[in-house]
């Protein structure tokens, strides 16, 4: 297959931007962003401070760190702070001061995302009650924006002194907005009125798909959509595809009906910034897309393929909703979705329990190589080959790019992949790049069909030239005097070098090759999903890692034996409320958990594993739900660390009820559980303690 790349750089321009109203270190041009004068990267990854038990928000920042997430956004729902009018809550896990004075400990600066309407998948997203029934809501009406001036007005008393430049990196005003632009800037003058201050003030470019100077545009797209109302598998749509275009056309299609059509040409001279690139979703009771690895994976490595220049990821680490207060949105309400009640998991590459997935450890090679191997990648604008046809289905042809300078000093980027779609291999795929005279052709490789990977051509490192280097680069770092640069395997092609037209070829493991003062290492893709930085050192780990004050631990599991500690049985009956929120009328049946306290009390935490061959499920301490979970893949895990207290007052009492063939009890579940006699069975336990390792 051959393949032609015209490189024919845009010009870049300071541009004449008004995201700011206040002097900072960062900065911003026509191509990408600035520190300090300096390129930088923004690496922003969701998680919702009023989603999780707020004596858990330093650990799992830095664990969001660890996958080299340097910037936290985080939605703030009004109707979690104002339940009573007059009445705001910033306690607990809504004290967002204290959330952002953790932020600021750990240096991971943050994007508010304060709405008013937010969605978020929370009942009338995020707006009270009395503002929801509201004549005149989302528009310049006086009422309306008097109540949002004395909302964000209590908010800022709680977040002044973050207002620094640095903290609070960025501020979204509304969400998904489908109305005039104008009301967006209304919003703007009335936060900066009452004291907002902020580097970036962020607009999402969905759904008007057109760029303000006062706003900066942040795309999306996720890797399903579980908002869609059919009951099939979704038909591919480039979800994966690496293309030109970064506008988005599914995201919000159960609230937005009327979207104007992208005109591309407009972002030219605007950089290429994501809010809501999505490394998971969160499943709908009507439709249950599994997001595999490749899928959380996938999205992300296609927009940085394209040339984006600030990574947004939805949701990075999931959460779960307050218990006792039917926070999340339902057809009941007047939204299109139903959601579990307390499940918010996402599947994110960081699991509402701390756990990284595979995916975040795909991410975190990406997101090293963005701060260890070539800091300035953002100055390389992203070319492509002409596209054969724009048809989703059509998988004759590679999806490929380059991201260079001038001088065709640069990437590969590659993809055989989308959901739902099965490519065949390419081979002996031979890629030309032309820059006005200049002509470079790379190396001959075959690309194996589900394979996503990029390599750097015509380079050099530490005076060492070399033509290419057939891996994937993570991080390149001094060691005594001499460099060591980590790679990782392109799926399906042999790694090499080659310098000065001699080819050597490089073992895959940790032995190495030297050139020179350089030493290469290419690990296979398992062992290099281990691998993470701490303070400028190498370590490797097989659970979830974070590192703090210069020490690094590793979340460790130990199997536990059932017997006596813990009593998971199935119970008659048990008078239980909320029987709604399990959406099937199908067969349901009822188990009993008990736990002997003490086994929290000697560890870190404890995770349940289940095999769930039914629909849905409710946990109870009582008669109050304190979680639920929507089937996906024949699989339910619970850690029990945030529910100590429950455990400790008693047995749990497990609901479960059975699918149906119709009615609201059918749905879509890509991956189908087998049908068994007993919904649930307790498969395995685990002791999670934290271990330090020593690097």
């Amino acid at each position: 297959m051959e393949v032609r790349i015209n490189v024919d750089p845009l010009p870049v321009k300071q541009g004449n931007f008004k995201y700011a109203n206040i002097d900072s270190r960062y900065g911003v041009n026509t191509l990408y962003f600035t520190r300090n004068g300096k390129p930088y990267l923004p690496i922003a990854g969701e998680l919702h401070f009023s989603r999780l038990p707020h004596e858990s928000w330093k650990r799992e920042l830095l664990k969001m760190k660890d996958c080299e997430i340097n910037v936290v956004s985080t939605y703030v729902f009004w109707n979690f702070h104002e339940e009573i009018e007059g009445k705001f809550d910033f306690s607990g896990d809504n004290d967002i001061s204290k959330f952002l004075s953790v932020c600021r400990e750990v240096g991971m600066p943050c994007i508010l995302r304060i709405g008013p309407w937010d969605h978020g998948e929370v009942v009338r997203g995020g707006f009270p009650k009395r503002i929801n029934k509201m004549p005149g809501k989302r528009k310049n009406n006086a009422a309306y924006l008097h109540e949002v001036e004395e909302f964000w007005r209590g908010l800022y008393k709680e977040v002044a002194e973050y207002m620094d430049g640095e903290t609070v990196l960025g501020i979204q005003l509304e969400n998904e907005y489908t109305g005039s632009t104008e009301h967006i800037r209304t919003l703007r003058r009335l936060a900066e009125k009452i004291g907002f201050m902020t580097p970036f003030f962020t607009m999402t470019a969905w759904p008007s798909n057109h760029p303000d100077d006062e706003f900066l545009p942040m795309v999306g797209g996720y890797p399903d959509g579980p908002w869609n109302m059919g009951k099939k598998p979704l038909k591919p749509a480039n979800r994966f595809a690496i293309m030109p275009g970064r506008t988005e056309a599914e995201i919000g299609d159960d609230l937005i009906k009327n979207k104007t059509k992208a005109k591309e040409d407009a972002y030219k001279f605007v950089p290429f910034a994501s809010c809501e690139t999505g490394p998971g979703n969160q499943v709908t009771q009507h439709r249950r897309p599994y997001i595999s690895e490749k899928d959380g994976y996938g999205v992300g490595f296609a927009k940085f393929a394209s040339g984006c220049n600030w990574l947004g990821y939805y949701m990075f680490h999931g959460g779960r909703n307050p218990i006792g207060r039917f926070m999340q949105e339902s057809r009941i309400t007047g939204y299109p979705n139903n959601y579990p009640v307390i499940d918010y998991d996402f599947q994110a590459p960081v699991s509402r329990y701390g756990e990284c997935r595979g995916h975040g450890d795909l991410l975190r090679l990406m997101h090293l190589f963005t701060q260890y191997f070539d800091t300035e990648i953002c100055t390389k604008q992203a070319f492509f080959p002409k596209w054969r046809s724009l048809d989703p289905n059509d998988i004759s042809f590679l999806k490929c790019s380059v991201r260079c300078d001038e001088k065709l000093s640069g990437y590969f980027f590659a993809s055989a992949y989308e959901k739902g779609l099965k490519y065949n291999d390419f081979s002996d795929v031979t890629v030309t790049l032309g820059a006005g005279s200049k002509q470079l052709t790379l190396p001959r490789i075959n690309v194996k069909a589900g394979a996503m990977f990029f390599y750097p051509f015509n380079m050099d490192i530490n005076g060492v030239h070399f033509d290419y280097i057939l891996a994937q680069p993570i991080a390149k770092l001094a060691q005594n005097g001499k460099t060591v640069c980590w790679f990782t395997q392109c799926e399906g092609v042999q790694p090499k070098l080659c310098t000065q037209g001699t080819v050597t070829e490089l073992p895959v493991g940790d032995q190495g090759v030297w050139i020179g003062d350089i030493r290469f290492i290419v690990l296979p893709r398992d062992q290099a999903k281990q691998l993470h930085i701490a303070d400028g050192k190498v370590f490797f780990a097989p659970e979830t890692a974070f590192s703090e004050n210069g020490r690094v631990y590793c979340e460790e599991k130990t199997p536990l034996e059932l017997k006596d500690k813990i009593r998971f049985k199935r119970c008659a009956k048990v008078s239980l409320p909320h029987g709604y929120y399990l959406y099937s009328h199908g067969k349901r049946q009822y188990y009993t958990l008990e736990i002997d306290p003490q086994l929290l009390e000697d560890s870190f935490d404890l995770e349940l594993n289940f095999d769930f061959s039914a629909l849905n499920l409710q946990v109870f301490s009582g008669n109050t739900l304190i979680n639920d979970y929507f089937n996906i893949d024949g699989k339910f895990k619970m850690r029990l660390r945030e529910y100590k207290e429950y455990v400790k007052s008693g047995k749990l009492i497990i609901r479960t009820v059975q699918r149906t063939k119709f009615g609201v009890g059918n749905v879509y579940q890509e991956i189908l559980p087998p049908e068994r006699s007993e919904h649930l069975l307790l498969a395995h336990a685990d002791k999670i303690t934290l271990k330090e390792l020593h690097i």
